[in-house]
């Protein structure tokens, strides 16, 4: 019996009707999918939403597409391309599932620690070396540095994998741990949320499901693109997200900070983490 490859990679590649637009993504996905299949192993599918003919041809003019598995959609909202991710590795023999936008990939020069070295790494050190970490996401370095956090201990980034308890998960990637290949409950968002945060309701849902969210300290998120789809009322539109997120997790004491469009989160930690550990060091 062939054994099945531990890690596989779930990529949304929504393509827009506007040519230009569509040109972009489909740029990003190629190179996107060289970066994958060449400094990884890893099995890839694609969620291909909104694609034509002329797309599949244009993409295999670059890349081998018989050594992915496509999945075609209608063009559709991005949380139904993600849940579409999810199932479809739900239901493989995956241990570990990468959910990625059609614009990430990771860092990888020696100031970055680990890179793609992160997976077989992972592999060698075998998956019960990971209990405890459920959901796990890279650094985003919009938002924190990481040539401070690898100042503060140098030989520990060095030699170790180290996890830190967060939600702050950015849906362009995230790994997730096959629950139902383990007959435990799977994590899905709801589809018929359609807001801004996505991405952090996954998070949530998975915390009150009982489960750990991550971030992984070894690995930086690369965005190609580096251009947001959100425009420029993206902290109205996560204001309305995140004050919906907290109706829905109301009874796990999710509330917002007064006059802010960000979460309090102090209660649901204590409600929902528990005696779990906030830092996992493999």
């Amino acid at each position: 019996m062939t054994l099945c490859y531990p890690f596989a990679a779930y990529i949304v590649s929504f393509l827009p009707d506007g040519l230009g637009i569509r040109k972009e993504r489909r740029d990003d996905l190629i190179a996107v999918l060289d970066w994958w299949t060449t400094k990884t192993t890893i099995p890839i599918t694609v969620i291909a939403s909104n694609w034509r003919s002329a797309d599949f041809h244009l993409v295999g003019l670059s890349i081998d597409l018989t050594k992915l598995t496509i999945i075609e959609r209608p063009g559709q909202l991005l949380i139904l391309n993600r849940v579409a991710c999810l199932e479809a590795f739900y239901a493989s023999e995956h241990d570990w599932g990468i959910m990625l936008d059609d614009d990430a990939v990771l860092y990888d020069g020696p100031q970055h620690n680990r890179g793609p070295r992160l997976f077989p790494e992972m592999i060698a050190n075998g998956i019960a070396a990971y209990d405890g970490v459920d959901v796990f996401y890279p650094i985003n370095p919009q938002k924190i540095g990481f040539s401070p956090i690898y100042a503060t201990n140098p030989s520990l980034y060095v030699a170790h994998h180290v996890f830190e308890r967060s939600i702050d998960l950015k849906g362009s990637m995230f790994v997730v741990r096959n629950f139902k290949k383990a007959s435990k409950p799977v994590v899905l968002p709801d589809p018929n949320f359609t807001l801004h945060g996505e991405d952090r309701h996954f998070a949530l849902e998975a915390v009150k499901t009982g489960y750990s969210v991550m971030r992984c300290e070894n690995i930086v998120l690369r965005e190609l693109s580096g251009t947001s789809h959100f425009g420029a009322d993206r902290t109205a539109q996560m204001k309305i997200g995140y004050t919906r997120l907290a109706q829905m997790y109301a009874d796990t004491g999710l509330t917002m900070r007064p006059d802010s469009h960000l979460h309090d989160l102090k209660q649901f930690w204590q409600n929902c983490w528990v005696s779990r550990p906030t830092r996992i060091i493999v």
